[in-house]
């Protein structure tokens, strides 16, 4: 392509536009570096994060979730409007080399974009700045008009100006190049292809003169370039960082979903740690803080989160938010500490930056990081700010009292080692093996603390009890020598204890010999299987039992035709953290008779119950109704009679919840094992 206007020859005030767009291009880049440079300054005191393992692993989610944007149509129509301004981008980068090019030396033209293939390329380009326009007015009306609640924030100021201020720059820089290509076709630039955006313009321009188009066409080009480097200037200061940030926090995402990060990566014996923990912004580790960089604000994480709906003190991007803006403001760009005193920065987070309740109030269920479409990663935060408060006495009395149960008898009722297998004195047509040094079975069924003690869990595993029994497998318990899994030992930041209690139990392990482990409880199977050491194959008694149903060795015990109506609700630990979703479901269709429904939320967007980790023995004051009435109530409406579960902790919440609604009598809750046995 020939262009009849080169602004590397023109002059202003007797300056070459080369030396213009060098200057440009040379003061925007030493800034834009020098910025980058003032965010590393957060960075470098970080702890350190291992990030660097399953490389292919990461390349392969890197093309999935950061190049073909696979999270975003999760909301669909934002999501599309994003898919379009993030490939506009991408498309556009050659025609940014361009024009820098061309501001540099006449007649440049990339080596690769002659001929065909840059007739190709111009036209894909100008059919996007045509969409990437459309989505950025569709994306502003959007915040303008409809105002969805996400972008909100409920303490403090979400920073709007900056999402609208994006928006126009994205969309100026469109306009400025399609009235470049306008101006240049009436100019007598050779086409020899159709451009829709670039014809249009030209239209508009038809009548002008030649001296007005060379103008027109020229004030266009300058403000295009320049507009570029503010663009880039911008994007790290605010919210639009993520348009840098993203793609390596994709990258860099971790991989292994159910886990909880250890104290330190660089330290393996916490007695050798000064402190436990978060206690100010350097105690995160550096992925963490990338985190806070690549936030876009979105609101996604707290719309699906359960404690932000039900109205507790959380919402995870205000925990983002509030966390960036108080960094940024001990590591300001320009000049010195901004509103707070230079006194102020470094101050502890929990009472000065963020409240206890917003932490406990969270349940670790997974939502946000679910939802999330850069990964950013909000749990590990959570505990490490919890492990702070442990260690520094900080927490509620009910924990305490918890914690030292946990510690002199291994559970969290106090109740003696001694009486954890009680319960098979009740079964009467079952023989469980209570396992002793060097015994060798196919299963060891391991019960935890709620199916021990609790008299409506003990039901539970008396039906595992007697599945197992009747596949034909040999299978035993540790009775007085399992302590509990730790699972919530650990997520309430306990982590002292948490490993003494994952010493006790793989000691244990050790003596006998077995294939595999089953769980009752998602929690148990996934700390055995996330966090404790070792290879140990751990199974969650759904995905264990459901083969065994599909050969025909195990079959369901009754047929259900009582006209009840079932559906079923995808535990957190079991669902979003550890990917189990089919075998439970298969479990419940093998039932004779039974009329299934979904309810709206399911699988991967399950809401929690709000039953399990540290809400097992604190109650958040500030909540507008329970996270298991507003459960129950989504079955409710689902038109079921009956919620099945395969958790413990949902059990015994979905059964106070329904009480408390109002429904006793219209709706129950079962477990799903129990129901298959037919044992209720």
């Amino acid at each position: 392509m020939h262009y009849k206007v080169q602004p590397a020859l023109e002059h202003y005030l007797g300056i070459p536009g080369f030396l213009i767009t060098l200057f440009i291009l040379l003061v925007g880049l030493a800034l834009f570096l020098y910025i980058i440079y003032k965010r590393y300054l957060l960075l470098r005191p970080a702890k350190p994060d291992l990030r660097l393992d399953s490389l292919w692993q990461r390349v392969y989610d890197l093309i999935v979730y950061g190049i073909l944007q696979k999270r975003q149509p999760r909301y669909l129509w934002i999501g599309i409007l994003h898919i379009l301004i993030f490939w506009g981008f991408v498309v556009l980068a050659l025609r940014t080399i361009t024009l820098y090019g061309l501001g540099l030396k006449a007649e440049f033209i990339l080596p690769f974009m002659g001929g065909s293939l840059g007739e190709l390329y111009h036209l894909l380009k100008d059919v996007f700045e045509i969409m990437v326009l459309f989505a950025c007015i569709a994306a502003i009306l959007r915040r303008a008009i409809s105002r969805p609640a996400r972008y909100e924030f409920r303490h403090g100021k979400a920073h709007k100006s900056h999402a609208y201020l994006v928006l126009g720059l994205i969309s100026f820089l469109m306009v400025t190049d399609i009235a470049m290509d306008g101006s240049g076709i009436l100019l007598g630039e050779e086409r020899a292809y159709w451009l829709p955006a670039a014809q249009g313009a030209s239209y508009l321009f038809n009548g002008l003169g030649q001296d007005a188009l060379k103008t027109l066409y020229l004030w266009n080009y300058w403000l295009h370039i320049l507009t570029i480097m503010v663009f880039l200037n911008y994007l790290p200061l605010g919210k639009h960082f993520h348009i840098i940030t993203a793609i390596p926090n994709v990258f860099l995402r971790k991989l292994k979903k159910g886990s909880i990060k250890p104290p330190r990566w660089d330290v393996e014996n916490i007695e050798e740690l000064d402190s436990l923990g978060v206690e100010k912004v350097e105690d995160f580790t550096w992925k963490h803080i990338l985190d806070f960089y690549t936030c876009t604000e979105c609101g996604r994480c707290s719309d699906n989160c359960p404690a932000n709906t039900v109205g507790r003190p959380l919402s995870p991007m205000e925990v983002t938010i509030k966390i960036r803006d108080y960094a940024y403001e001990s590591k300001p760009i320009f000049g010195l500490a901004g509103k707070r005193d230079s006194q102020d920065q470094g101050l502890p987070l929990i009472g000065n930056v963020l409240e206890p309740d917003e932490i406990w109030s969270c349940t670790t269920c997974g939502a946000c990081e679910e939802e999330c479409p850069v990964f950013i990663e909000y749990i590990d935060k959570m505990i490490d700010l919890r492990r702070h408060m442990v260690e520094s006495a900080k927490i509620p009395k009910d924990f305490q009292d918890a914690l030292l149960r946990f510690e002199k008898t291994g559970n969290p009722f106090g109740k003696p080692p001694a009486k954890r297998a009680d319960w098979v004195k009740e079964l009467d047509d079952v023989s469980v093996k209570i396992l002793e040094q060097g015994d060798e079975v196919d299963v060891l069924y391991f019960v935890d603390s709620y199916a021990s003690f609790d008299p409506q869990i003990q039901q539970v595993a008396m039906a595992i009890a007697r599945g197992l029994s009747k596949a034909g497998l040999t299978f035993g318990i540790l009775g007085p020598g399992e302590s509990d899994s730790a699972h919530q030992v650990r997520r309430l930041g306990e982590e002292g204890l948490f490993q003494f209690l994952v010493e006790g139990n793989t000691e244990t392990f050790k003596t006998c010999s077995f294939k595999q482990i089953v769980t009752t409880d998602p929690h148990a199977f996934n700390t055995l299987k996330n966090d404790y050491p070792g290879n140990w194959v751990v199974k969650h008694y759904t995905e264990f039992f459901l083969p065994l149903i599909q050969s025909g060795r195990l079959k369901p015990m009754k047929s259900l035709d009582n006209g009840g109506i079932y559906t079923y609700h995808d535990p957190c630990y079991l669902g979003r953290h550890n990917g189990i979703y089919e075998a439970p479901r298969g479990i419940l269709a093998s039932i004779p008779g039974i009329r299934i429904v979904e309810m709206e939320r399911n699988r991967d967007r399950s809401f929690c119950c709000g039953g399990g980790d540290v809400n097992l023995w604190y109650d958040i004051e500030e909540e507008e109704m329970r996270m298991g009435e507003r459960r129950v109530a989504m079955a409710h409406e689902a038109g079921a009679t009956v919620i099945v579960t395969a958790c413990p902790f949902c059990l015994l919440n979905f059964d106070d919840a329904i009480k408390t609604s109002g429904l006793e009598g219209e709706m129950r809750v079962v477990d799903l094992m129990e129901l298959f046995m037919g044992t209720l």
